[in-house]
């Protein structure tokens, strides 16, 4: 049997409904469009910043009389203090009414609930106000810092009702508790103003986004915003009380009540810090700071969460699942949770797993903008791209600033060929976000499609100039390395990757291709199905896996491998071929031919495929039809340096059928490419001619 060829493909990675309470339109008052402000407007060198807010009352709230004249006013007291104070000016959008769960028994119950709900529609701040009894009084008032969202319970007395507002409209703009009671920020919220640590970072918070995605400080503001906050946890700590739960002299259970709470509350400091060294990328030191806020406040869902994020981003899978398994199991249904077990589940390759989750999220909140995202990660990875299109384009529509959804969706398009409508997607992303890497690699994606690799490189470069573990920038690398046929430049980059994701499974698949250029089967095979472990699922992986089997001579696993990759996609003319190869040399020559005709069925162009279809029926003694593919790969490539063998086995078959003047002139081609022919033929084809 003439030798059959197999292919490899190069690995790329480019990278029921839930009912809502009808609201009426929101209620007019003698403040609606105005600031909520008296006096004059603020003087001075700072700029003012103006921030909407929607107030919501719930049903018990309804029921008092005159309480949103008795609110306003206290709003309007409250805002000048804080355009005097921060330049922060809060304009009203009005009322919306708010049914309040009545099996609820805690303020931290009513803020998950308003973070399902829309009630917040469009307003940079909500600020919800309930009269509901029973509600347990360990805290009056209770803030979502990153949705920019306040529950309070009403009180009657005016100067408590406006402390309370104060205190956690401070929180929103970063504010943490402090160990003073002459702070408003005290647990207690004693104080009267606000101690000058908060002031200071309440002035710089005052530059936060309310976008429901992404860390609310920018940049340009964190660094002082971390010193302020470590200043304040140095005083928490000096706290005698504090330091007495950290020299481990007494749990926090078996502290009395007040001191109980008190440790509870100055928890945030940390809770803040932590969240700083999640976005800085220091998962070792954002663990550090969730411990000590859960040496403060054991079991503290935020504290716990935050955690398995960083443990999870530190590629700790497992542990992180655990947490959030725990996390569930105490606090059911919570959407935030759920959705970061989601991200867990991605990160494992347990896309089916992700996919419920994510779906389970939307039915609880179907504007959830992330989760849509995800979710369209989840199909992309499948190459669901219709599916995958769709979530992007919907949490577009949510928000019309989401960067990384247009990033996304620019893959969508680069991997259905829609190259412009890519490019439009990419440069949409980077005008919101300059700096988003996302958005670098899909730049750099398009450029090496379109085969100017030392343009992508720069573009990988940039993002790994924003965050130098990167991985799929580094990645990326890799296959820059791997097509300017560079393996060990490029096997560098892929351990790179796996340094910095060890979970990463398109690198692993990335490094067997570069060991499968280098010609090293054993470690080729080894990392690929490493990938494979790991959960990915490319067609493409295992269309590389039967080469390197094939290589190995190991026909029945290169079956497998092709068979699988054509699982996966049954369309795939490469798989097909290699498919043909391995059942070829079992001797299984009939399934070989079909595998083979569909191969060249779905791809007439390849010469490989064309070949070794002709070496099949020239071994099956089909001369006419081994004929008439042998012609076809000389005519597809006259100038291939391999094509030696072709004339070869053309000047055997015209031979065969006493063709002899043309066995000769492709004899004689086969010589003159330095093929060897066998000089018994030479011999015997000479005398041919002659007689």
């Amino acid at each position: 049997m003439a030798r059959l060829k197999a292919s490899f493909l190069v690995f790329f990675l480019l990278l029921a409904i839930f009912s809502y309470p009808e609201f009426p339109p929101a209620e007019k008052s003698a403040l609606d469009g105005q600031p909520l402000r008296e006096g004059p407007e603020i003087s001075g060198p700072m700029e003012v910043r103006e921030i909407t807010v929607r107030l919501a009352a719930d049903e018990e709230l309804e029921e008092r009389l005159v309480f949103r004249e008795r609110i306003e006013s206290l709003l309007r007291e409250v805002g000048r203090e804080f355009e005097k104070l921060f330049g922060i000016r809060f304009r009203w959008q009005g009322w919306d009414r708010w049914k309040s769960p009545d099996e609820a028994r805690s303020l931290e119950e009513l803020v998950e609930e308003l973070d399902r709900a829309e009630v917040k529609r469009g307003a940079d701040i909500l600020i919800a106000i309930t009269a509901q009894p029973d509600l347990e009084l360990e805290y009056t008032g209770f803030s979502l810092f990153r949705m920019g969202t306040v529950v309070v319970i009403y009180t009657p007395d005016r100067n408590k009702l406006k402390k309370l507002l104060i205190h956690e409209l401070g929180h929103v703009f970063g504010a943490v508790h402090v160990p003073s009671a002459s702070s408003i920020m005290s647990c207690g919220g004693e104080g009267r103003d606000f101690d000058q640590e908060n002031q200071d970072i309440i002035r710089l918070g005052r530059q936060r986004h309310f976008r429901p995605f992404g860390f609310p400080f920018p940049e340009s503001t964190r660094g002082e915003l971390e010193k302020i906050y470590l200043r304040i946890r140095q005083r928490i700590l000096e706290d005698k009380e504090i330091k007495r739960l950290f020299e481990g002299r007494v749990p926090v259970a078996r502290l009395p009540v007040a001191t109980r709470k008190r440790a509870i509350c100055l928890a945030d400091c940390a809770l803040m810090l932590a969240q700083f060294q999640l976005e800085k990328g220091d998962y070792a030191r954002t663990i550090e700071y969730c411990d000590e806020a859960l040496v403060m406040s054991p079991g503290s869902y935020e504290a716990l969460n935050l955690k398995a994020i960083a443990l999870r981003r530190a590629s700790r899978v497992d542990e992180a699942i655990q947490l959030y398994q725990k996390i569930l199991k105490d606090r059911p249904g919570q959407v935030r949770v759920l959705y970061n077990l989601g991200i867990a589940y991605g990160r494992q390759n347990r896309l089916a797993e992700a996919e419920e989750i994510y779906l389970e999220v939307l039915r609880a909140r179907p504007d959830f903008i992330e989760a849509h995202n995800n979710l369209g990660e989840i199909y992309l990875r499948q190459d669901r791209l219709l599916e995958a299109e769709r979530e992007f384009q919907k949490a577009i529509e949510l928000h019309a600033e989401f960067a990384l959804a247009y990033a996304n969706l620019a893959e969508v398009y680069l991997r259905k060929k829609e190259f412009q409508r890519a490019a439009d997607c990419v440069e949409k992303a980077l005008a919101i976000d300059p700096g988003m890497t996302a958005a670098y690699n899909m730049k750099g994606n398009l450029l090496r499609q379109s085969g100017q690799l030392e343009e992508a490189s720069k573009y990988y470069r940039m993002a790994l100039a924003r965050n130098p573990k990167n991985e799929k920038a580094l990645y990326n690398l890799g296959l820059v390395a791997s097509d300017l046929k560079r393996p060990d430049e490029a096997r560098d980059y892929f351990l790179r990757a796996i340094e910095a994701d060890p979970l990463f499974a398109e690198a692993y698949a990335g490094l067997g291709m570069s060991y499968l250029q280098g010609q090293n089967w054993d470690e080729a095979i080894k990392h690929f199905e490493r990938a494979r472990d790991l959960g990915y699922r490319s067609p493409a992986l295992y269309v590389n896996l039967s080469f390197a089997h094939l290589a190995r001579k190991d026909w029945k696993e290169a079956e497998k491998a092709a068979g699988e990759a054509l699982r996966l996609q049954p369309g795939l003319a490469v798989a097909f071929n290699n498919l043909g190869i391995a059942l070829a040399q079992q001797s299984r020559l009939e399934e070989a031919r079909k595998a083979l005709t569909r191969s060249l069925e779905l791809n007439p162009l390849d010469r490989d495929a064309v070949l070794n279809l002709a070496a099949v029926e020239y071994s099956l003694a089909n001369d006419e039809r081994a004929l008439e593919l042998f012609l076809k790969a000389v005519a597809l490539n006259p100038r291939h340096p391999g094509n030696g063998p072709v004339y070869n086995n053309l000047s055997i078959i015209y031979y065969r059928r006493g063709q002899y003047e043309k066995s000769w002139e492709f004899c004689l081609k086969a010589l003159q490419s330095g093929f060897r022919v066998d000089p018994n033929f030479v011999d015997e084809l000479r005398k041919k001619i002659k007689e």
